[in-house]
Formats: C-alpha cells, sequence, structure tokens
C-alpha cells in the first residue's frame, strides 16, 4: 500500500528565516507540538516547541533575535507520497517519532501521522489475509 492512499494532515510549515515569534505564533494558531522547516517547499528541518524552551528560553537566549534555523533539528527523515506505507511505518518506529513530513515531487505536502500509518498496514494484513 502507498502513501498516496493515507489521508495526510495538512502541511503546515515555515522558512528558515522566520523569526522564532512567527514560528511559535504558527505552533499556537495550528494547535501543533512541531513544525516542519522548508526550503524551496522541501523538507529541511523541524522544530518543535519543546526545542524553543530548552534551546532558548532555558538557556536565557533572546528569542527576539532568533530565527527557525537556529533551533531546527536536521536532517529530518522523511517520505515520498509513493513509498510504501511499510517504509514510513519503520522509519518513524526507529527514529520514536510520531509523524513524518511527505513529499511529492521534492515539495512538502502533508504529515503522515503514526496512527494513519498503522491503520492503513492493519488494512492491508486483514484484505491479505481475506477479511474477518
Amino acid at each position: 500500500m502507498k502513501i498516496n492512499e493515507c489521508k495526510l494532515e495538512k502541511p503546515v510549515y515555515c522558512k528558515k528565516e522566520d523569526s522564532l515569534v512567527e514560528v511559535a505564533k504558527k505552533l499556537r494558531e495550528h494547535k501543533i507540538r512541531h513544525i516542519v522547516v522548508v526550503d524551496k517547499m522541501q523538507p529541511v528541518g523541524i522544530v518543535a516547541a519543546v526545542d524553543i524552551v530548552n534551546q532558548v528560553i532555558a538557556e536565557g537566549k533572546d528569542y527576539k533575535k532568533m530565527k527557525a534555523a537556529d533551533v531546527m533539528v536536521y536532517p529530518i527523515f522523511f517520505v515520498n507520497k509513493n513509498d510504501e506505507v511499510s517504509a514510513a511505518y519503520f522509519g518513524m518506529v526507529k527514529r520514536n517519532t510520531y509523524s513524518c513530513p511527505v513529499v511529492e515531487n521534492n515539495n512538502f505536502v502533508g504529515m503522515l501521522t503514526f496512527t494513519e500509518a498503522l491503520k492503513h498496514l492493519a488494512k492491508g494484513k486483514l484484505e491479505a489475509a481475506g477479511g474477518i
């Protein structure tokens, strides 16, 4: 089963040069814990709320002068929309993450959640076994 058969979460992103204030506002606005950092719409990093807390606030740095690139985690794991769901699932398991960015033609198109991947893997197994 391919990732393009899964329901993806909306692609919420920021750019490397976006201020941390802008990043924090997007996190709050979309009620998410992490945001994908893109360069020409290709995922290059991720900023999590905990990264802002640990790397900026807890260290007393001036967040007003900082950009997404200053705290983003990179390189990141992402998958292509035409990849197998199992590749995304095992990639998330290996990295202990609950979602991963999905690209199509190198452009960020959404997030595949662990739950969505698992749901499609289970559905595939049931179909292969002839259903319940």
